[in-house]
Formats: structure tokens, sequence, C-alpha cells
């Protein structure tokens, strides 16, 4: 989906609910801003709302799936002290 957004008053983005949709971006979600020369980027704000616990011989992450690539994620759990 592509649109134009005008700045506010107040020089403030906001983003239509079709965008919001088109995204997968849920309400009241974080969001991450990066900029460039011409260009901002946003992304969804990781979830920390978890924590990696060990059961048994196993760590098992008690949130949501976070965003980190499943090879990062692999290296953090091996090297996962408490």
């Amino acid at each position: 989906m592509k649109t134009t957004i005008a700045l506010d008053a107040s020089n403030r983005i906001v983003l239509s609910r079709e965008l919001r949709r088109a995204a997968g971006i849920p309400r009241k979600q974080k969001l991450e801003a990066y900029a460039t020369p011409g260009r901002i980027v946003l992304e969804m704000a990781a979830n920390p709302s978890g924590r990696v616990v060990k059961r048994g011989k196993l760590k098992v992450w008690t949130g949501a799936v976070p965003a980190t690539p499943i090879e990062e994620a692999v290296e953090q759990s091996r090297h996962y002290t408490r």
C-alpha cells in the first residue's frame, strides 16, 4: 500500500487506520524510527514482556515470540546466564 501523508499543525505524522492495518501494526504499538537523507523508516519495537527460563534441561522463552532473527535468538540462548 502506498499513500501520501501530510504533517499536521504540530509537525506530527499520523498513520491512517488503513495504513496501520496494511502494515500489521496493532493499536498502541511502540515504533522505532530511523532516519536517512530523504527517508524515514518505522519498525515495530520488540516486545520485551518475557524472559528465558530453564525448565529441566531446556531453556524456554516465556513471552511472545520476539522479532529477533532465529540465528541471533539461538546464539543468545546458548550464552544465556541468570
